[in-house]
């Protein structure tokens, strides 16, 4: 065989190349040549552990807009968005924010709305029951949902367990107006309360002693014919503020984010999702945010709420959402101070992962982390 060996002269004028004759051996390489290079370790990552408040656990999750940045049509900003929902159906996630960065995907030739007010929609779409779709949703809203009309329906919804060949003792309901009988002057007066409600037959059921507000979402027991509460229906199946899976809302800014928690508590701790960075500064960014390596519960029962949230997205947007609504936080120097950490995801390279699919992963690795 031939072995290639680099010499330098002394006075450093030429380059010599020198074949060696090495039958059935490799030379050892000169001690007095170079050093071989060693393969650069990657430091090690700072971790820490973070102690919660309650042994039950409930999660929140921010979505960025750029949740969108890479569809180019209807269809696939239809199936990310429902990635992010099956997620958060599947761990029973109370809440999804959406944080608006102005970002705008041009995803439709008749887009109109903007992309955080899309992404809110699919989301409130996939947990409404398909016979309360067009009395949910306005008629000129209809036309972004015929992908997502095309989607098999969220299995792990509380009233989908209940919907055995349509005779579910519970079911989802919208409360309609009724007329007061008489006209007075010009124009018929109608009531603010009813107690008639859609629930998706094809006759409208007629509470029996009660009345609720018009245009209002109800639990409705059809045997007592009554409104119940979700919990008393779906158990512990309930998102936010008595929502039906979860509850969904837009938060314009950093600021919002945490000053508008549909949460009565809000929240205990908050965690970033490094996701959809595929230029991010590991060594740099794990200075300012630890990764998270444990979460533990208190051993003895305690009435308080747990109660995290994951904050997803590139860091730089994240700071940059802060810097816009930094006057309502005085004396705050940025935003890795509303963090308790980050979590690290089980799979791929840091941060080259999309924000739909870090929902589960994340979901999945917190239910691991805590202890």
């Amino acid at each position: 065989m031939f072995i290639l060996t680099h010499r330098q002269s002394v006075t450093g004028t030429r380059d010599e190349l020198k074949f060696t004759m090495a039958p059935g051996k490799v030379s050892k390489p000169s001690r007095t040549g170079p050093a071989p290079k060693l393969a650069k370790q990657s430091p090690k990552k700072l971790k820490k552990s973070v102690k919660v408040l309650s042994k039950d656990v409930n999660h929140s999750l921010c979505i960025p807009t750029t949740l969108l940045s890479h569809c180019k049509n209807l269809e696939q900003v239809t199936y990310t968005v429902y990635q992010v929902a099956k997620a958060a159906t599947m761990f029973n996630v109370g809440e999804i924010v959406v944080l608006d960065l102005g970002t705008m995907t041009g995803s439709t030739k008749e887009k109109k709305l903007s992309d955080s007010m899309l992404i809110a929609s699919l989301l409130q779409y996939f947990v409404t029951p398909p016979y309360l779709v067009n009395t949910v949703f306005k008629q000129k809203y209809l036309c972004y949902f015929r992908e997502a009309a095309k989607l098999p329906r969220l299995p792990s919804l509380p009233f989908m367990r209940y919907l055995q060949t349509d005779q579910g003792r519970y079911r989802e309901g919208l409360a309609i107006r009724m007329s007061k009988p008489g006209i007075q002057g010009k124009k018929i007066k109608e009531f603010k309360q009813t107690k008639y409600v859609n629930v998706g037959k094809s006759e409208v059921l007629e509470l029996k002693a009660q009345l609720v507000p018009v245009n209002v979402r109800v639990t409705v027991d059809v045997i007592e014919r009554k409104v119940v509460s979700p919990r008393e229906a779906y158990g512990d199946f309930v998102g936010a503020q008595s929502s039906y899976g979860y509850h969904v809302r837009i938060a314009k800014n950093f600021g919002d984010v945490f000053m508008e928690s549909a949460l009565a508590d809000g929240y205990s701790q908050a965690l970033w999702v490094n996701c959809d960075d595929y230029y991010y500064n590991e060594e740099k960014q794990r200075k300012i945010l630890p990764f998270v390596d444990r979460i533990i519960r208190p051993e003895a029962a305690s009435q308080n709420v747990s109660n995290i949230l994951l904050v997803f997205g590139k860091w730089k947007d994240v700071q940059k959402s802060f810097a816009a609504s930094k006057d309502l936080f005085e004396g705050v120097e940025g935003a890795h101070q509303f963090f308790d950490g980050q979590m690290g995801l089980p799979a791929g390279v840091e941060g080259c992962i999309p924000i739909q699919d870090a929902c589960m992963l994340s979901l999945v690795a917190a239910q691991n982390l805590a202890k």
